[in-house]
This record gives structure tokens, sequence and C-alpha cells, in this order.
């Protein structure tokens, strides 16, 4: 019999009868096939594999002899190709058991009640807390309710993945870099069932009693990871590989309320035709750093960018046209503030750049100085009403406040940085101007 390598993806896309999943399962291949993580697709495909065997699509066949590899043997019914899945064994180093995800259970048994804790994961007031932004601490208190039903765990903690700049994403971690290799191999779990055995921890975990710890990555459907759970239990060498699956499918559940939420997000504070953010969002956000500078005793500022005679773009070459130039202010002022900072479209051609704390009169002005120069050097070619191209030129003008001294709330910034910005039009365009306190007479 002639023998063929072919990866999950082709799996699912052209050897298997998903039309004979129910439909709820059929959706979960597609997403995952959608995504393109390779993780989410091995896992896909692995578990629609067993539903199809388990409904009699597919005939499983005995496994041969032990090998290296742990391998799986399906059948068509009336066929004779048979689907062998060679799946590797977990491998030991310093400690720690590396489980390929593949390799673990597949569906794994739960009880009725862990999976209405996980179910709870998904409601619409957990995504309330996951839109408000302040703080991950809702979403991972219900993960830890969840993993200690569903795996007898003695905590379950949620690790973000770090952003550029950021190396404390992990820092509450028992060990920091067994998150940050489970986010560079989300298709391994990571088990360590002995830390008292695993030198780089061994110490702390005996002071806080921990006796075996769990890694795993929580899959994102862009490819990259949201981050990584990390599971403490009480014994050592307390689970066995259905233990490890469910923390697998826990990792899995909330990966897809994270991504729900993401999509939420999206719709609800990102205005659709430039990427920025929108007003909503930027409101929230400016009321939340203008708390946390009044905290620190730092001083923040707020700029009002508008886009001069963009009346005249829209009538001269149309408003598709204006469009794209509003596209191209906002992609320029995102290139052109820290990392940190906030940028949204306020309305119409109007943007508001939240310069968070601590930033300095004189920084505000250097930020704002670098995005009006690089917006005045933005080479656009434009397609007028008549179908030719022109070459054209976009100014803006910046009206600027900053917290605390010209205002503490978010409208009172707005009202002075709106005010400065009308004197920047006064005044000739293309300028920025902040705002000045008058002395009453």
């Amino acid at each position: 019999m002639q023998r063929r390598t072919i990866d999950f993806r082709e799996l699912l896309e052209r050897v298997l009868p998903l039309d004979r999943l129910p439909a709820l399962e059929r959706l979960q291949v597609q997403r995952a096939l959608d995504g393109e993580a390779s993780a989410a697709i091995e896992q896909a495909a692995l578990l629609a594999l067993e539903r199809l065997a388990g409904d009699g699509v597919l005939r499983r066949l005995p496994a041969p002899d032990r090998t290296a590899i742990q391998v799986r043997r399906y059948q068509p019914p009336g066929g004779m190709a048979i689907i062998t899945v060679e799946l590797p064994e977990p491998v030991e180093r310093d400690g720690v058991m590396i489980y390929p995800r593949a390799s673990l259970p597949v569906g794994a048994s739960t009880g009725i009640e862990q999976v209405r804790r996980l179910v709870r994961l998904d409601d619409p007031a957990f995504l309330d807390h996951l839109l408000s932004r302040d703080s991950r601490t809702a979403q991972v208190q219900q993960l830890d309710l969840a993993g200690r039903e569903l795996l007898r765990a003695m905590s379950v903690r949620f690790h973000l993945a770090e952003t550029p700049g950021d190396s404390s994403a992990a820092s509450s971690a028992l060990d920091p870099a067994l998150i940050a290799e489970a986010i560079d191999h989300p298709n391994q779990v990571l088990f360590v069932p002995d830390v008292g055995r695993y030198p780089r921890v061994s110490a702390e975990a005996l002071r806080l009693g921990i006796g075996s710890l769990v890694v795993c990555a929580v899959p994102a459907t862009s490819g990259t990871p949201h981050g990584a759970i990390e599971v403490r239990a009480l014994v050592a060498s307390g689970y066995t590989p259905d233990d490890l699956a469910r923390v697998a499918l826990l990792a899995d559940a909330f990966g897809a309320v994270l991504d729900r939420a993401v999509r939420i997000e999206k719709l609800a504070f990102v205005d659709p035709a430039t990427g920025s953010f929108n007003r909503a969002y930027f409101e929230v956000e400016a009321q939340n750093e203008i708390a946390r500078a009044q905290r620190d005793g730092a001083s923040l500022a707020l700029a009002i960018v508008d886009v001069d005679d963009f009346k005249a773009f829209n009538s001269q070459f149309g408003y598709e046209a204006g469009n794209q130039v509003l596209l191209h202010v906002a992609q320029s002022l995102r290139r052109g503030v820290r990392p940190f900072d906030t940028v949204a479209r306020w309305g119409g051609e109007e943007f508001g750049v939240l310069l968070t704390a601590p930033v300095q009169a004189e920084d505000v002005h250097a930020i704002c100085e670098r995005l009006r120069i690089a917006i005045q050097r933005l080479p656009l070619d434009l397609e007028r009403l008549d179908r030719q191209r022109q070459s054209a030129r976009v100014t803006v003008s910046i009206g600027v406040a900053r917290s605390p001294e010209h205002g503490e709330t978010v409208a009172d910034l707005w009202r002075a940085a709106n005010q400065a910005l009308l004197e920047a039009k006064r005044s000739g365009k293309n300028r920025i101007v902040s705002y000045q306190v008058r002395s009453a007479t």
C-alpha cells in the first residue's frame, strides 16, 4: 500500500468527512483553520478523528507494537485507506517533562459541574470585565475557580505574553523562564512532577507548599498565544496524562474567551475607517490614565490633532480620497507616538492623542512637533473625481493641554486643548499651540 505523509491542515481540508461532524464541532474546526495557528489546527484534527471514530464514521484500528512514537490508526468504513497519526512520546529535561499536546489523551473525561464552570468563562458578565481593560483580575479569578474544580489545583494563574519593552509580564510566575518557553512552544505542555527536584524553584516552591507545576500556552486564533496558564498542585507527581489533557482543555477554553473579547473590543472600540481607537475607548482610557497620573503625582498631556482644510480634499478628490487621507494621518500618528500612548479618532477629521504620564512640557512639544512634521511629509497620491491622479499635501493643527496644570478631568482637558486648537487654526494652521491659563482681571 502506498504511503503518503500529510500535515494536519490537509487531513482536515481534504481527507476527513467533516460534514459528518456536529455543526458546533464543524465551526470549531473552521475557526482553527481560519486562525492558522498550528497548535489549534493539530488539536482540532485530533478531536475530529476521535469524534468521527466515536460516531462510527471511522473505525479505530489496533496500534502496532510499541515504538519510540505513539501511534493512532483509523480506517474509513468500506475503504482500504488507513489514517495513521504518529505522535512523539514525552521527553524529560532537567526535571521538566515535555509533553507534545497532540500526544495527550483526546477527550479526557470531565464532570458536569466542572464543565459548567468552564462554560461560565463565556458568559456576558464575564466578558464585561474583559472589556473594562482596567485589570485582568475578574477573568483570572474565574479561571482559577475553573482550574481548581477541573484539576484539583492549588491555584491557576494566567500570565500575559510579554509585549516589547515589558519584561514584567510573567514576573509573578514561579519560573518566568518556563512561562516564556511555553509561549514560544504552544504545542507543548510543560510538567514539573516534583518541584522539590527542580533547582530553579525548589526553595520558593517549598516555602509556598507547591508539590508540582504545569505550564501551558493559552492559544489565540491570531497564532501568537495570549500568554500561558500556570497550574500549581499541592502534591508531587499528582497529575496523569488525562489531567494534563484537562490543563490543555482549560487553556483552550480560556483562549477562546480572550479571542471573543478581542473581537468584541474591535467592534466596540476601534474606528473601522482608520483602524485607530474610537472616541468611546479614548474617553475611558483618558479617565484611567488621569487617575493613575494623580496617584503618582505625575503629568500627562492631551493633544487634539485636526486635519487642515479637510473639506477641500472631499470637494476636490471625493469622499473616498478623503478617507484615504484620514487613514494615512492615523497611521502616521500611531507610528509617531510612544508605545504606551493612545491615538483615537474623535470624529470627522479630528484625532485625540493621549501622552501618558510621566511626560514633561518640553517632551510634549517635541512629540507633537514630530507628529506635525511626519504628517506634512506624507507622500499622498490621490485620484481626483475626473480619475486623474494628483499628488497632495496634508497638514495638521495641534492643540495641547496638560494635566494637572490645565484640568483634572477628561472634559476639562479636552476643553482646554480645543481652545488651543482654535488658536492654532486662527494663527495660520500647520502649527502647535499649548493652552495658556489666562489670569483673571
